[in-house]
């Protein structure tokens, strides 16, 4: 939830603040009241629909944030993979008798993600919270699980090598040969996303910068991408002709930051105010990048989460429209025109530029909430909803559900959930800036200055009062000024409110980096003698006050849990790197705690220990 005027350039991980810090002083109590309580917040016109949360649910064990691209088709045209986050389970369907062959369980708190499909009749499946990769078995449903890294995200089969490769999020991008041998890693920068294979060269995405890393099956890298946006959800490629690929490049959607002033009377301080080049009031809009096309931008499509191509026309999963029945799930960009096909919706072209044009598109409305789609050897577009668990055959023209498959009867109903994914009515979902609980690694300019958008993932519960400046005492407050005024979003009942504290509370820490346990050691000492503990202190790595640490104003002291995924560093995004912060003046200097005279060594120790926070 947070958002406007973005300012710095591309970094590849997840912020907050890293810090020792000077005496200072707290946020008083009759100061939060002049600035909260006793004003009236401005709210801003709503310009669409609003989501519809009817009740307060929250289940025993929360759903993990939306991550989406969770289906594939194998090459029988006929069976779909679909691997369900919520239910720790993957499907195994077959289509056109709209039947569930297998529904195989993983352990709980697995997250399954990532589907590849190679030519002998398994699924690789990622599992993003087990650090391991699970191997199905298409006929028999029978499965085996390999460790292999600490974050594992994309996954993609390699037919000219017989190998997968595995894009982690820690930055390692591994070649697994499916008949045995000797695992090949390869260390590029952390955040990577997907990993595609096109015309002998392997495609890596990183999630917050939008980039793509094109490199050789050996490692030699031959340069970047790059895009305009950032929070790149999905990439995708067309499927081979001939046994070719069509293009050389591949598709990415993404989120392309707006760029609205800050208004002085707070509307619009999340963006609701600001209007894009295609007159929506929005701050951040959804990006397709198509090659050899101009690049399109789509304000409704709220959460891009999934793109799915036959080669001929692209597939957007807009799940932050999942809970507003009014607004489509699915947006429908043609490229290419069939000389059999006869269906009348709209087609547009897209070069990446700078400034995305803005095109009509089909849109398909779906019950539920979409997360993925796929299209099958019928060229029928499938589209995977999470709740309820269900796999939708649309129509021809893309715009209806045809035919349905249930999946599992089992709810995982939220509200806490649902009001975080959804497009509040400003176009806008606190996921768009918060992706998967994280952030967008962008620094924005609000009316009070710069500030770096926060991760959630573990770093919320007991960490109150909220926001950089310490202005934002609960989570009543923050719906009330955040959410409802400032998104533009509907009214929250207090039972609601505590279905989304409850889960935001629930979201874990990203997992543990590992590092040599002799520096880490080090670090931790220096971390203590240094006075960090002063402030940073208790499992949550933070005393909850507001204070200055030499950077020139009040703000909140962060937690550090999950620090090492979150760089840029502080408030307004100063260290690139947690050894930046620690060198000379930055960020504070000798007010920020007792940093002078560290050496290289000792700098590198309490990088190396905070990292694995």
């Amino acid at each position: 939830m947070r958002t406007m005027n973005f300012r710095s350039g591309l970094f590849l991980f997840v912020p907050l603040l890293v810090a020792t810090v000077a005496a200072g002083c707290n946020l008083q109590e009759s100061d939060y009241a002049e600035r909260y309580v006793n004003s009236t917040p401005s709210v801003a016109p709503t310009p669409g629909p609003q989501p519809k949360f009817t009740q307060a649910l929250s289940t025993e064990v929360a759903p993990p944030p939306i991550s989406g691209g969770t289906l594939a088709v194998a090459p029988d045209g006929r069976t779909a993979v679909a691997a369900d986050p919520d239910r720790d389970r993957v499907y195994v369907v077959d289509v056109p008798t709209r039947t569930v062959k297998h529904d195989v369980a993983l352990p709980a708190g697995a997250e399954p993600g990532r589907v590849a499909i190679d030519s002998h009749g398994f699924a690789h499946v990622a599992l993003r919270n087990a650090g391991a990769i699970a191997t199905i078995e298409l006929a028999t449903g029978k499965s085996s699980l390999r460790a292999l890294c600490v974050a594992p995200r994309g996954v993609a089969f390699d037919a000219k090598i017989d190998a997968i490769h595995v894009a982690c999020a820690e930055g390692d991008l591994y070649t697994v040969p499916l008949a045995g041998g000797a695992v090949q890693r390869l260390g590029l920068d952390r955040d990577l996303r997907d990993v595609l294979v096109l015309k002998d060269r392997l495609y890596v995405s990183h999630f917050r910068g939008a980039n793509v890393s094109i490199l050789s099956r050996d490692g030699s890298y031959f340069g970047e991408s790059t895009r305009g946006g950032n929070l790149s959800w999905r990439m995708a490629a067309p499927p081979l002709v001939d046994g070719q690929a069509e293009k050389d490049d591949v598709a990415l959607v993404s989120q392309d930051p707006i760029n609205p002033a800050p208004s002085t009377n707070g509307a619009g301080y999340y963006g609701s105010g600001a209007v894009d080049t295609c007159n929506s009031p929005t701050i951040t809009a959804t990006r397709l990048d198509v090659p050899g096309e101009e690049s399109i931008r789509i304000p409704p499509a709220v959460l891009p989460v999934d793109l799915a191509t036959d080669g001929r026309e692209y597939a957007i999963v807009a799940a932050g429209n999942g809970h507003t029945p009014e607004l489509p799930q699915i947006f429908i960009h043609r490229v290419k025109t069939r000389a059999t096909d006869s269906s009348d919706f709209p087609s547009s072209s897209s070069r990446f530029t700078p400034n995305p044009g803005c095109n009509e598109m089909a849109k398909g409305y779906v019950p539920g909430q979409a997360i993925a789609a796929a299209y099958d050897g019928e060229d029928q577009l499938l589209v995977q909803s999470r709740e309820p668990a269900a796999l939708y055959i649309m129509s021809p023209d893309r715009q209806r559900v045809y035919k349905e498959i249930q999946l599992s009867t089992e709810s995982r109903e939220d509200t806490g959930h649902a009001i975080f994914h959804s497009n509040s009515g400003g176009f806008l979902a606190c996921a768009s800036c918060h992706a998967e609980g994280g952030e967008d690694g962008r620094t924005w300019d609000f009316v009070e200055g710069e500030r770096r958008t926060p991760s959630m993932l573990g770093t919320l519960a007991h960490t109150a009062p909220f926001h950089w400046d310490g202005t934002i005492k609960d989570m009543r407050h923050l719906v009330d000024h955040v959410f409802t005024s400032r998104m533009s979003g509907p009214n929250v009942d207090e039972a609601q409110v505590s279905t989304l504290q409850t889960w935001l509370f629930r979201l874990p820490a990203p997992p543990k980096l590992v590092h040599p346990a002799e520096s880490v050691e080090r670090g931790r000492v220096l971390f203590e003698q240094r006075g960090c503990v002063t402030c940073h202190s208790g499992k949550e790595y933070t005393n909850n006050e507001t204070v200055d640490v030499g950077t020139g104003a009040l703000y909140q002291v962060p937690s550090l849990v999950g620090v090492g995924w979150r760089a840029p560093f502080l408030h307004n995004g100063c260290a690139k790197t947690l050894a930046a912060r620690f060198d000379g003046t930055a960020c504070g200097g000798d007010k920020h705690g007792d940093v002078a005279n560290l050496t290289k060594q000792e700098i590198n120790d309490l990088s190396m220990f905070m990292d694995t926070l």
